[in-house]
């Protein structure tokens, strides 16, 4: 299968080259107008405390259980001892803040593309880390490619969005696409049930189900966002071409012709189909976009989905 993020007849540009500011007033406009819509569609939910279905102390009663050793005898309802003369506790809904981790797909491959996947995953990814900054959420921003790369954690206010924009706008894309082992790594790293979104075009070739598996089976929330350019979804590459893969540099000469767009159209669709198969298997949440669709739609349309905050 040709793919054409990996394969182009010259060096990879860099990302956003010549192109305008990628979080300019107009991208701050949008930015704001979104987390108005988020709030409006989760009015309740959007909130930075989120009750939990965990015992423990907290504000919000949620039942009774008999008593056993090592319970706190402050937590004994005593008006149940009085009427039945068995000790029973009070249980309460913990309320705790949702955390959320985007993991930002920064191989070469995601430097393809009019507009440039990378500077469109950007917005997105920027987006999500806004609203849920906007909501007092804890935020992290991670970047990956054949493994972990920078990482912008613990984010928490409204003052955190300058360093927040800064972080995006600094990140390179280079290097191989590795799924499995950065996120294997990033499940180890990552403490406590949070919620986790995965960008990237999810064209490499390495097993995403085991990077998957490992952010499950720590509890984790977790959904993908496809994001694909135009050109990948229906290239028009014609004739003899020397094609070079933008991350291991390996050349392939070949001659593109009908039965050849018409094989690729097929792989690709029969690769879209497992990762959607593979997501709801798991419970993952899957979106996939075009970078010919605004950021903004994107991102709302993902929230419709329920995915950052269910």
């Amino acid at each position: 299968m040709i793919d054409p993020a990996r394969a182009r007849r010259a060096p990879l540009p860099s990302p956003g080259g010549g192109e305008p500011v990628l979080f300019d007033d107009e991208f701050l406009r949008k930015l704001g107008q979104i987390d108005l819509l988020a709030r409006k569609m989760f009015r309740g939910l959007l909130r930075g405390e989120h009750t939990t279905p965990r015992r423990g102390r907290g504000l919000e009663f949620a039942d009774f259980r008999r008593y056993g050793a090592g319970d706190d005898f402050r937590h004994i309802d005593w008006n149940i001892f009085s009427r039945l003369d068995r000790l029973f506790v009070k249980l309460y809904a913990c309320e705790e803040d949702i955390t959320l981790h985007v993991l930002l797909d920064a191989s070469a491959s995601m430097g393809f593309g009019q507009p440039v996947k990378f500077d469109h995953a950007r917005r997105i990814a920027a987006a999500l880390a806004c609203i849920g900054l906007n909501n007092l959420d804890r935020v992290s921003l991670t970047a990956f490619a054949a493994g972990l790369g920078a990482s912008l954690p613990g984010l928490r206010t409204r003052r955190d969005v300058a360093t927040l924009l800064a972080f995006l706008s600094a990140l390179p894309c280079a290097g191989a696409t590795r799924y499995a082992s950065s996120l294997r790594d990033f499940a180890a790293r990552a403490r406590g049930p949070a919620v986790v979104v995965v960008i990237s075009d999810l064209l490499a070739g390495d097993d995403l189900d085991t990077g998957i598996d490992a952010l499950r089976a720590r509890g984790h929330d977790v959904a993908l966002v496809q994001l694909l350019a135009e050109e990948e979804i229906a290239p028009m590459l014609d004739g003899p071409l020397r094609l070079v893969d933008a991350e291991d540099g390996t050349l392939l000469r070949v001659s593109v012709d009908e039965a050849l767009r018409a094989l690729y159209q097929r792989q690709l669709a029969r690769r879209l189909e497992r990762i959607e198969h593979a997501c709801r298997r798991r419970s993952v949440e899957y979106l996939r976009a075009s970078t010919a669709i605004a950021f903004e739609d994107v991102v709302l349309k993902y929230l419709r989905q329920g995915s950052l905050l269910s």
